[in-house]
């Protein structure tokens, strides 16, 4: 993970602040370097870059190490405080929906 505690890859998921928004979101990287997020597959937050968001480390390293174990403890511990529209995360509407853990 070099010398940040979260992954930069391609497919990765980052928890993000969208700058001059409110929120927190779920970005997937579209591309590494530079790094390019979207956090919807379609529309103005499909290609996030450079001075659009900041990432939130610790949150995005506790999303990625529950993606590598197959477990859900940051969404549950954050249940219904961050969203995204990605049709990867399930949403199908192309809106932005908040992202829950999985029953």
């Amino acid at each position: 993970m070099g010398d940040t505690p979260y992954s930069t890859e391609i497919g990765q998921y980052l928890v993000i602040w969208i700058t001059g928004c409110t929120g927190t979101y779920i970005a997937e990287i579209i591309q590494s370097d530079p790094l390019r997020l979207k956090v919807m597959d379609d529309g103005p937050y499909a290609n996030l870059q450079g001075e659009d968001f900041i990432i939130r480390a610790e949150e995005s390293a506790r999303l990625q190490q529950d993606d590598r174990e197959n477990t859900c403890h940051y969404l549950q511990s954050i249940k219904g405080k961050v969203v995204s529209g990605l049709k990867s995360l399930g949403v199908t509407d192309g809106q932005l929906h908040e992202i829950l853990p999985a029953p």
